[in-house]
């Protein structure tokens, strides 16, 4: 069975990985896709998301539908395009997914930011293999627009080389959410160090010593910086990073409950976790539940809420909101006074997320000690 990642939902990744495959020629054209129910017991979910990406699929024209008989690869001509752009001023904003709340703030506040300005503005919501997000890149650099503000999700190699052409040309683009180190390009992403720095001194401050850290895979900035915060925050307090207490969800060949599993088996296991989003602080507390523990009773969680996860499951705990609708308005900003001054210096932002707790008052010892898994101390 194949796990589905915690940050996308699972008709999107459905949707993504059908789509890669198509693109690079793993299904050809002509070739059969498989069925709702065959995709649904392949990732272990119910036939909903499953009919959902085959349905998008073919409303983009990547696989034909034919009764009786299934869904089928249709010619490469047929996918959907980047649309040209004519007769008005325009730009776009290019976003991995909409379900997330934090990324619907970011577009409301891009569009706007742009409507003020008497500029109209295109959004797409797309998850991009590395080869497809440098062809989108691409097309959207020929159809037009005067700029573009996106998510990077694959700084491959091809599309590093992509961008640098941009910077050549003077074509206009701004990077949301992340950025690339060492890259010297227009940014506007999260200030995530600060972030994880503030959540975990929140639970040093209620008398937790032993905290752990929850993520998915370190592959942009702001997974990684948000480990740094981390890491700073014990630093300050005199306490040594210790990687047995770090569980990376999403790595090949351990799930989720194995992770949290083997850092709650420690003889003195975390009595609270710092968690990089709130997809892996819903996935946390899930297994915590199942291993005995009661959150917060018995371990606290703070984590970076991008879609209210907190509010939405009643479970106390800190938490960090990113500034999407700023982000989104001042990425608007930054683009537009790229395309009109563009030898302006660079603009790279980092907005500070709103830190709100609904724990209760301050433990006065914080100190457990772990013999087995399954049982609370």
């Amino acid at each position: 069975m194949t796990d589905v990642p915690l940050d996308i939902p699972v008709y999107s990744y459905i949707k993504r990985e059908l789509k890669s495959q198509i693109e690079n020629g793993e299904l050809p054209e002509g070739a059969r896709v498989p069925s709702e129910l065959e995709l649904a017991r392949q990732y272990g979910v119910s036939r909903n998301p499953t009919r959902q990406a085959l349905r998008d699929l073919e409303l983009e024209g990547y696989i034909v539908r034919v009764p009786g008989r299934g869904s089928f690869v249709a010619p490469r001509q047929q996918h959907q395009r980047v649309l040209s752009v004519n007769g008005w001023r325009t730009v776009a904003i290019a976003c991995p997914e909409l379900e997330i709340h934090y990324t619907r703030l970011v577009v409301r506040g891009f569009l706007e930011a742009t409507a003020e300005q008497g500029v109209h503005p295109m959004v797409y919501f797309l998850r991009l293999s590395n080869e497809a997000e440098f062809e989108f890149l691409a097309d959207l650099r020929n159809s037009g627009v005067e700029g573009i503000a996106f998510w990077l999700q694959h700084p491959g190699e091809r599309t590093m080389e992509l961008l640098k052409k941009f910077q050549r040309s003077q074509f206009p683009f701004v990077l949301i959410d992340r950025y690339v180190r060492g890259m010297d390009v227009d940014f506007v992403v999260s200030d995530n160090v600060d972030a994880t720095f503030q959540l975990t001194n929140m639970l040093l401050a209620r008398g937790h010593r032993r905290i752990g850290f929850i993520t998915t895979e370190l592959n942009n900035t702001a997974t990684e910086d948000r480990l740094e915060g981390y890491k700073k925050a014990l630093a300050a307090a005199g306490l040594a990073y210790e990687p047995g207490v770090t569980a990376i969800f999403g790595k090949a060949g351990e799930s989720a409950g194995m992770l949290v599993s083997k850092v709650m088996a420690q003889r003195e296991r975390p009595t609270a976790f710092v968690c990089a989003n709130d997809g892996v602080a819903e996935k946390l507390i899930d297994k915590l539940n199942v291993l005995g523990y009661e959150v917060p009773v018995d371990v606290e969680i703070a984590a970076v809420d991008d879609n209210e996860f907190a509010e939405a499951s009643g479970v106390p705990m800190i938490t960090a909101s990113q500034a999407g609708f700023e982000m989104g308005r001042k990425s608007a900003e930054v683009l537009l006074n790229r395309i009109n001054r563009p030898d302006f210096p660079r603009q790279q932002y980092f907005l500070k997320s709103t830190v709100r707790s609904t724990l209760g008052e301050v433990k006065n010892s914080v100190s457990f000690v772990e013999t087995s898994v399954g049982h609370k101390p």
